[in-house]
Protein backbone atom coordinates (compact mmCIF):
# COMPACT_ATOMS: atom_id res chain seq x y z
CA UNK A 1 0.00 0.00 0.00
CA UNK A 2 1.13 3.62 -1.20
CA UNK A 3 2.44 5.66 1.75
CA UNK A 4 0.33 8.22 0.80
CA UNK A 5 -3.04 5.78 0.97
CA UNK A 6 -2.28 4.81 4.48
CA UNK A 7 -1.73 8.41 5.32
CA UNK A 8 -5.49 8.76 3.86
CA UNK A 9 -6.66 5.80 5.50
CA UNK A 10 -5.40 6.59 9.03
CA UNK A 11 -6.96 10.37 8.41
CA UNK A 12 -10.25 8.58 7.58
CA UNK A 13 -10.50 6.09 10.49
CA UNK A 14 -8.95 9.25 13.35
CA UNK A 15 -10.15 12.49 14.14
CA UNK A 16 -8.18 15.26 11.78
CA UNK A 17 -8.27 18.90 11.49
CA UNK A 18 -9.63 20.89 9.34
CA UNK A 19 -6.33 22.53 8.10
CA UNK A 20 -3.45 19.77 6.58
CA UNK A 21 -0.24 21.02 6.05
CA UNK A 22 1.74 19.26 3.40
CA UNK A 23 5.47 19.48 2.57
CA UNK A 24 6.76 20.45 -0.53
CA UNK A 25 9.97 19.53 -2.18
CA UNK A 26 11.23 23.56 -2.04
CA UNK A 27 11.53 23.70 1.29
CA UNK A 28 10.67 27.10 1.67
CA UNK A 29 6.91 26.11 0.69
CA UNK A 30 4.29 24.29 2.19
CA UNK A 31 0.79 23.69 1.22
CA UNK A 32 -1.98 24.29 3.46
CA UNK A 33 -5.60 22.41 2.43
CA UNK A 34 -8.77 23.21 4.33
CA UNK A 35 -10.21 19.52 4.36
CA UNK A 36 -13.59 20.58 4.22
CA UNK A 37 -13.58 23.26 1.51
CA UNK A 38 -10.75 22.27 -1.01
CA UNK A 39 -9.42 25.66 -0.51
CA UNK A 40 -5.28 25.18 -1.04
CA UNK A 41 -3.05 28.03 0.07
CA UNK A 42 0.63 28.30 -0.73
CA UNK A 43 2.89 29.40 2.06
CA UNK A 44 6.15 30.77 1.91
CA UNK A 45 8.69 30.60 5.09
CA UNK A 46 9.18 34.57 4.44
CA UNK A 47 5.37 35.03 5.23
CA UNK A 48 4.15 35.22 1.52
CA UNK A 49 0.63 33.35 0.76
CA UNK A 50 -0.91 32.74 -2.34
CA UNK A 51 -3.95 31.16 -3.38
CA UNK A 52 -3.86 27.65 -5.24
CA UNK A 53 -7.40 26.72 -5.16
CA UNK A 54 -10.52 28.56 -3.74
CA UNK A 55 -12.99 26.72 -1.55
CA UNK A 56 -14.84 24.32 -3.68
CA UNK A 57 -17.46 23.09 -1.02
CA UNK A 58 -17.63 26.19 1.10
CA UNK A 59 -20.15 25.14 3.75
CA UNK A 60 -18.86 21.48 4.03
CA UNK A 61 -18.61 20.49 7.71
CA UNK A 62 -16.43 17.22 7.00
CA UNK A 63 -13.07 16.51 5.85
CA UNK A 64 -13.48 15.52 2.36
CA UNK A 65 -10.63 16.76 0.21
CA UNK A 66 -7.22 15.30 0.21
CA UNK A 67 -3.70 16.17 -1.61
CA UNK A 68 -1.40 13.93 -3.18
CA UNK A 69 2.30 14.70 -4.18
CA UNK A 70 3.25 14.14 -7.58
CA UNK A 71 7.15 13.29 -8.55
CA UNK A 72 7.02 16.99 -10.19
CA UNK A 73 7.78 18.79 -7.35
CA UNK A 74 5.45 21.70 -8.33
CA UNK A 75 2.16 19.56 -8.80
CA UNK A 76 0.10 18.20 -6.20
CA UNK A 77 -3.28 16.77 -6.85
CA UNK A 78 -6.64 17.85 -5.38
CA UNK A 79 -9.08 14.67 -4.32
CA UNK A 80 -12.34 14.77 -3.81
CA UNK A 81 -12.56 11.74 -1.86
CA UNK A 82 -16.45 12.03 -1.78
CA UNK A 83 -17.22 11.85 -4.95
CA UNK A 84 -13.82 11.09 -7.06
CA UNK A 85 -13.34 14.62 -8.89
CA UNK A 86 -9.77 15.80 -9.30
CA UNK A 87 -7.74 18.93 -10.23
CA UNK A 88 -3.92 19.54 -10.63
CA UNK A 89 -2.66 21.93 -8.19
CA UNK A 90 0.30 23.72 -9.29
CA UNK A 91 2.35 25.75 -6.87
CA UNK A 92 5.31 28.14 -8.46
CA UNK A 93 7.87 30.98 -6.58
CA UNK A 94 8.34 32.63 -9.93
CA UNK A 95 5.01 34.33 -9.59
CA UNK A 96 1.43 34.51 -9.57
CA UNK A 97 0.94 33.61 -13.28
CA UNK A 98 1.96 30.14 -12.44
CA UNK A 99 -0.02 29.11 -10.01
CA UNK A 100 -3.08 27.49 -10.76
CA UNK A 101 -5.20 24.94 -10.46
CA UNK A 102 -7.41 23.35 -13.69
CA UNK A 103 -9.35 20.25 -13.25
CA UNK A 104 -8.52 16.86 -14.37
CA UNK A 105 -11.97 15.11 -13.73
CA UNK A 106 -15.11 17.97 -12.39
CA UNK A 107 -17.52 14.94 -12.54
CA UNK A 108 -18.79 13.13 -10.07
CA UNK A 109 -18.22 9.55 -10.40
CA UNK A 110 -20.62 8.77 -7.85
CA UNK A 111 -23.12 11.05 -5.46
CA UNK A 112 -21.51 10.20 -2.26
CA UNK A 113 -21.07 10.90 1.65
CA UNK A 114 -18.16 9.17 2.50
CA UNK A 115 -14.73 9.13 2.27
CA UNK A 116 -14.38 6.53 -0.59
CA UNK A 117 -11.99 7.73 -3.19
CA UNK A 118 -7.89 7.00 -3.14
CA UNK A 119 -5.66 7.31 -5.65
CA UNK A 120 -2.18 5.17 -6.25
CA UNK A 121 0.41 5.98 -8.83
CA UNK A 122 1.24 3.99 -11.71
CA UNK A 123 4.51 3.57 -13.83
CA UNK A 124 4.45 6.90 -15.43
CA UNK A 125 4.94 9.86 -13.16
CA UNK A 126 2.05 11.46 -15.20
CA UNK A 127 -0.35 8.71 -14.44
CA UNK A 128 -2.36 7.78 -11.57
CA UNK A 129 -5.52 5.09 -10.47
CA UNK A 130 -8.21 6.74 -9.07
CA UNK A 131 -9.81 3.90 -6.58
CA UNK A 132 -13.48 3.80 -5.15
CA UNK A 133 -12.48 1.71 -1.88
CA UNK A 134 -16.22 1.12 -1.57
CA UNK A 135 -16.79 -0.77 -4.65
CA UNK A 136 -13.34 -1.74 -6.06
CA UNK A 137 -14.21 0.53 -9.12
CA UNK A 138 -10.84 1.76 -10.72
CA UNK A 139 -10.36 4.47 -13.18
CA UNK A 140 -7.05 5.46 -14.79
CA UNK A 141 -5.94 9.41 -15.37
CA UNK A 142 -3.37 11.68 -16.49
CA UNK A 143 -2.23 15.52 -15.26
CA UNK A 144 0.24 17.11 -17.45
CA UNK A 145 2.52 20.16 -17.54
CA UNK A 146 1.18 21.15 -20.75
CA UNK A 147 -1.69 23.50 -21.08
CA UNK A 148 -3.12 21.83 -23.59
CA UNK A 149 -7.04 19.99 -22.58
CA UNK A 150 -6.34 16.42 -24.12
CA UNK A 151 -2.86 15.83 -21.92
CA UNK A 152 -5.45 15.33 -18.51
CA UNK A 153 -7.85 12.92 -19.06
CA UNK A 154 -9.53 10.02 -16.99
CA UNK A 155 -11.23 6.77 -18.11
CA UNK A 156 -12.61 3.63 -16.23
CA UNK A 157 -10.37 0.76 -15.78
CA UNK A 158 -11.46 -2.69 -17.09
Amino acid sequence: MCILTQELSFAQTQYYSTYKFFKTQNYHNQLRLNTKTGEVLQLQDDGGEWTVNYAITPTNNIPRYWLYETQNMWNFILLDTFTGKLWQCQFSVKGTEYIFTVPINNIALVDGNTNRFTIEPMTSMYQYYLIDNETGSMWKFQWSTKSEEGYRWIERFK
